[in-house]
């Protein structure tokens, strides 16, 4: 069994604990909507082509990406009597839950302005998006210096974060079907996931601490430059980065073809739409609290690397298993988002450690600057592999409209629902076997840190 430093602060409450992770089901309400639905949304609903939705993600998501750093080095000089962090959940709930029913609502405009309207209403949700995600996700940082309790934070944060997934496939679906126009089913049941996201976000809120102070907490005294420089010189936060792009461009590939999959490629199986969804929400929660057990008893490196050749592996079986085996896809689905979340908590505490890498090294702590680079490196992958998605689509073939379509499109949506994910999950795999950081550095370097701050 891995043995483990034992490590004197663990302050953090289940209570806490259920509250910071009901703030990512209020992001995943939009976050999980824009994944799974919104492109199947762009070209069955709202009427544009592959071509131009493909264009319309790549664009709108690097163009938002830019702006990570500087909402990063804003929340790093942020110093309120709530904190650092806190104060952007509150401030920002109520503009993100509007920007999220102005996506899924197509206006009475022509071609162009439709065009126009689902770029300007994206770009607008992305960069709220980013506005209260960064702080969101920077708050894992500072609730403890304890790299197993963050951990089992990030556990019970990625299960929460699920739950609001599947909460969208369970309840979005459905919803859309009460009302004889799908464009006014989608847009009303976002705005319940809206009103919902509002509250939660609060709840988070309201039951969150912010503890862990730098060793160097005067931020305003260096520049945004100087603080780039020094993420950017932490080695093992730019393998992180790539791991980071690599994974959520596999994980957007799959997640963006998933409705394609099983509503064209399988046959007989668009009623199953909703089921099939929901069940790998289901194991991705299952799968989520289990990676805090699954490090108990492995190295935190070794793990994500044995995940992620995992998800390639159950990914491609997918090309194998045929169209007609319902029973077999659906095991098949459910494993997949077992795998891919149990993932998440191990993949994003490794920010956080990378970040007490670099202040040690480096004598300063860059929390919101540095998630903001993975923010990016998401987004980024949230780019590439929606692109890729609709590229390929496209290249076989594949027209929009709810049309009939051709073997050779429905072929091109299997080989880029399982082949193509797979590929980059392995070589993420690859990236993440480059890490320095494993459990016993990771906790070495808490606790290094932890008597430093004591002196101090």
């Amino acid at each position: 069994m891995k043995k483990t430093i034992p490590h004197p602060q663990k302050q953090v409450g289940l209570i806490e604990k259920i509250g910071y992770g009901l703030g990512d089901t209020a992001g995943n309400f939009v976050y999980q909507s824009v994944l799974l639905l919104l492109g199947f949304f762009y070209t069955e609903i709202y009427g544009l082509n592959a071509t131009t939705v493909a264009s319309i993600f790549l664009v709108v998501r690097i163009v938002d990406a830019v702006t990570d750093p500087l909402m990063g080095a804003l929340v790093d000089r942020t110093n309120t009597k709530w904190g650092k962090y806190r104060p952007y959940l509150i401030i920002l709930c109520v503009p993100y839950a509007i920007a999220s029913v102005l996506v899924f609502t197509v206006p009475d405009f022509g071609s162009q302005g439709k065009v126009i309207y689902a770029y300007a209403t994206y770009i607008t949700l992305m960069l709220l998006f980013t506005a209260t995600n960064i702080p969101y996700g920077s708050l894992t940082g500072v609730m403890t210096s304890d790299p197993e309790e963050r951990a089992s934070i990030n556990a019970t944060r990625f299960m929460f974060a699920t739950g609001g997934g599947l909460i969208v496939t369970s309840l979005v679906l459905p919803l859309t079907k009460l009302w004889d126009n799908p464009a006014v089913g989608y847009r009303n049941a976002m705005i319940l996931m809206a009103l919902l996201s509002i509250v939660l976000f609060v709840i988070c809120f309201a039951t969150t601490q912010e503890r862990v102070k730098g060793v160097n907490a005067k931020d305003k005294e260096q520049s945004v430059f100087k603080d780039l420089m020094l993420v950017i010189k932490n080695d093992q936060y730019r393998l992180v980065a790539l791991a980071t792009l690599l994974m959520v461009t596999a994980q957007t590939i799959k997640n963006t073809t998933q409705l394609y999959y099983i509503t064209i490629y399988v046959e007989n199986a668009s009623r199953y739409s909703a089921i099939f969804l929901s069940i790998w929400m289901v194991g991705g929660m299952i799968g989520a609290q289990l990676a805090s057990r699954l490090l108990g008893v492995m190295d935190k490196r070794k793990a994500y690397m044995l995940l992620l050749y995992i998800c390639a592996g159950a990914s491609t079986a997918s090309y194998f298993i045929g169209n007609s085996n319902i029973i077999l896809i659906l095991i098949l689905q459910f494993f997949v988002g077992f795998f891919n979340q149990m993932i998440a908590p191990i993949w994003f505490t490794f920010t956080a450690d990378s970040v007490d890498y670099g202040e040690l090294k480096f004598k300063r702590r860059i929390d919101g600057l540095t998630l903001s680079f993975t923010l990016f490196a998401l987004k980024l992958g949230l780019s590439v592999g929606g692109a890729i998605a609709m590229t390929v689509m496209g290249y076989y073939g594949y027209k929009s409209g709810g049309v009939e379509q051709s073997a050779q499109a429905t072929e091109g949506i299997l080989f880029v629902f399982s082949i193509v994910p797979a590929i980059v999950f392995v070589a993420t795999a690859l990236v993440v076997g480059l890490f320095k950081l494993n459990s016993k550095t990771i906790s070495e370097n808490a606790l290094k840190l932890e008597a430093i701050r004591a002196k101090a």
